[in-house]
């Protein structure tokens, strides 16, 4: 109870007074206020934790040294209302110089009761409408900066998602990600993994890693990227692929791969876990709630542009894939024929072009069956993308016909790999319920070396002259564009 009145009191500061004055004072002012002595020295310092009603200042007790009283005793309390007590015969001059120095009011000794109890209560009034405005002014200032914030996370939030929709790329988002996430703390990098189930239903994965420097950090961020995969998929991934991204301008060098250093967040769409996304930070461990609940939203954001790049990625693949032998098709092969011709023109690099086509393929069809065809067709698809290298492209260009697209080749070289690739047709034993039959190749080349490109080259239709002569010879051979019937460089074999 004692604690509680005096926290309701008023405190008045008593500066200069004697000792028999504050108890007049005191007995004034009743219980509801309680006087405290200050020296002249201190006297704009608080000593409790109240804020001072007033100071009663003495003019006896501190005669000649009002001046000095008001500009530094009591120059940290700016606010604080002071009451001049008129105990000494006083000039009106000096007086006038007093109140002129900064009182709110004077008061003549011996005091008033009534004015005095009437001043406390005004200033009581004062203080309480100062406190309330005071207090007004500070929710005033709170929802000003609580709508900064929720402007400039709307902003925030605004700048993700409008980059992030400007591109269909997957390395795109994450690179664009990486600068935007610089706003709510120093990114080191943006890395993600993505996983799909097969035709057999197994779990394979896409990884989409910056290049570290050294190999081992970029062992143990794959580690990393397919623990966390495990967990938020709930299943093995049996099989994975790594896709190294272009270091970001101005990358940190993650020195260790944990959880203090990387935040690995789940990416979710209709309800289902699809991939996660890393961010690699020093301040990754500090982080506070309402940061880690911006970077949530903002990843939630990012799903959904990852989700539309991956599956427009995988529609355009569809698009440009052979169903049957998972090789480009025609459209794509055409395509990529004008950009490697633009590149031969420009560079004068070597280009050649193989066309292959198998031998009595309707035989096939007629004698096992069209099943037994697209099995055959299946198996020198998965043949070709094993024999060539990974620049070369190897296409489906309608029925039982293959191209073959290989830059930096010359028409000698493209020879011996179509000599290797029609021995192995030729080889191998076909298999299908069990009848067991032998499929050969004939093949044709044309290439443009590394002299001055001629527009009106057509290297296709070189190729397939090339081809047609290798079947009117007796299929199962190579031949080169511009060969004469009979040479030695188109062969034959049993």
């Amino acid at each position: 109870m004692r604690m509680s009145e005096s926290q309701n009191q008023a405190t008045i500061l008593s500066v200069g007074l004697s000792q028999r004055q504050e108890e007049e004072i005191q007995a004034i002012l009743g219980p509801e206020s309680s006087l405290e002595r200050h020296p002249f020295a201190g006297a704009g310092k608080q000593s409790g934790s109240h804020s001072p009603l007033m100071a009663l200042i003495s003019w006896r007790g501190v005669h000649g040294r009002i001046n000095a009283l008001v500009r530094d005793g009591l120059q940290q309390e700016e606010s604080l209302p002071r009451v001049l007590i008129l105990d000494a015969e006083v000039a009106q001059a000096d007086l006038e110089r007093v109140i002129d120095a900064g009182f709110t009011a004077v008061l003549r000794y011996p005091l008033d009761p009534e004015r005095v109890q009437r001043l406390v209560r005004q200033l009581q009034d004062s203080q309480g409408m100062y406190k309330d405005l005071y207090h007004m002014a500070q929710e005033i200032c709170l929802e000003r900066e609580i709508l900064s914030r929720q402007a400039d996370l709307l902003q925030f939030f605004n700048k993700i998602l409008t980059n992030a929709s400007f591109s269909l790329d997957p390395v795109e988002i994450l690179h664009q990600a990486h600068q935007d996430l610089q706003i709510l703390l120093p990114v080191k990098s943006v890395d993600a993994i993505f996983w799909q189930a097969d035709k057999e239903h197994r779990l394979e994965a896409e990884l989409f890693i910056h290049e570290y420097s050294g190999k081992i950090m970029q062992d143990k961020m794959i580690a990393f990227l397919l623990q966390s995969a495990v967990k938020h998929a709930d299943e093995a991934i049996d099989n994975y692929h790594v896709n190294f991204m272009s270091r970001m301008e101005g990358a940190g060098e993650l020195q260790e791969v944990t959880s203090e250093a990387v935040l690995v967040l789940p990416l979710r769409f209709g309800g289902k876990s699809f991939g996660c996304i890393s961010i690699a930070s020093e301040k990754i461990s500090r982080l506070g709630r309402d940061r880690l609940q911006t970077i949530l939203a903002a990843v939630n954001h990012l799903a959904l542009a990852l989700r539309n790049a991956l599956l427009f990625r995988e529609m355009r693949t569809r698009a440009d894939r052979d169903a049957l032998t998972r090789l480009p098709n025609r459209h794509f092969f055409d395509e990529r024929m004008i950009q490697e011709l633009k590149r031969h023109q420009r560079y004068r690099i070597p280009l050649t072009l193989m066309i292959m086509d198998l031998d009595h393929f309707k035989r096939v069809n007629d004698t096992y069956g069209h099943q037994a065809g697209d099995m055959v067709l299946q198996e020198i698809g998965r043949l070709l993308q094993e024999m060539l290298r990974s620049s070369d492209l190897a296409a489906r260009f309608g029925g039982e016909e293959f191209v073959m697209l290989l830059s930096h080749t010359t028409e000698e070289q493209a020879w011996f790999l179509a000599e290797r690739l029609r021995i192995a047709i030729a080889k191998r034993r076909f298999h299908y319920k069990g009848k067991f039959f032998k499929v050969t190749a004939s093949i044709g080349i044309a290439s443009l070396e590394t002299g001055l490109f001629a527009r009106d080259v057509d290297l296709f239709a070189q190729a397939d002259a090339a081809l047609y002569r290798a079947k009117a010879g007796g299929r199962n051979m190579v031949c080169l564009a511009g060969e004469v019937e009979g040479e030695e460089e188109c062969r034959q074999y049993a």
